[in-house]
């Protein structure tokens, strides 16, 4: 009888709830804040999203020390899934703050091993985050394929939702969709060595 085995899946661990309603809200304001007190980072950037990446680290910040806590307990809970024992830190942080039609286009975050992201807020409308196959482009791609399934799809997206935090490895490729929200998607972005 055929047996299928699975060997090198891609993993994506999802938490929501992180926080509670008292404790994200002093998140978002103080995002919201530095949004008005910060100027804009990733100049290469072209989606239009405002970010701190590279103007202001968030570490130093106490509004989001519990957010890098609770993170960091799920960061290595994650990293014991892979057999990892190893202590990873935070190592850096920014914002990203998105209304309609900002995006960010296709990136990895290189040099480092777990990536995370927190939905600090999300109304309707807002970008989802996409993830792709790390083994794409397929040269040879699979032929009539009606219906995706856990074999065959080579992206996924997530949508944005309030209090959900999500971690992946670093090399894993990934956008935002545009939004057509009104009101700000904010996401802290963390990466951990």
């Amino acid at each position: 009888m055929a047996n299928v085995e699975m060997w090198f899946p891609v993993c994506i661990y999802k938490q929501e709830d992180l926080l509670s309603v008292e404790e994200n809200q002093i998140v978002k304001d103080a995002c919201l804040e530095l949004q008005t007190t910060v100027p804009a980072g990733g100049e290469d950037w072209v989606g239009g999203t405002y970010n701190t990446h590279g103007t202001s680290d968030l570490l130093s910040d106490p509004r989001f020390g519990l957010l890098f806590e609770r993170t960091a307990e799920h960061v290595h809970k994650f990293a014991e899934m892979f057999g990892s024992k190893g202590i990873y830190k935070n190592d850096y942080s920014w914002i990203n703050v998105a209304t309609t039609g900002n995006y960010q286009e296709f990136h990895t975050h290189n040099n480092n091993v777990f990536s995370v992201v927190y939905y600090a807020a999300a109304t309707e409308g807002s970008g989802n985050i996409v993830f792709e196959d790390p083994k794409e482009p397929d040269m040879c791609g699979l032929k009539n394929v009606p219906a995706k399934t856990p074999l065959s799809f080579t992206r996924i997206g997530y949508p944005a939702t309030e209090g959900m935090l999500l971690i992946f490895r670093s090399y894993l490729r990934h956008l935002v969709e545009p939004g057509t929200n009104t009101e700000p998607r904010i996401s802290v972005a963390m990466n951990f060595n």
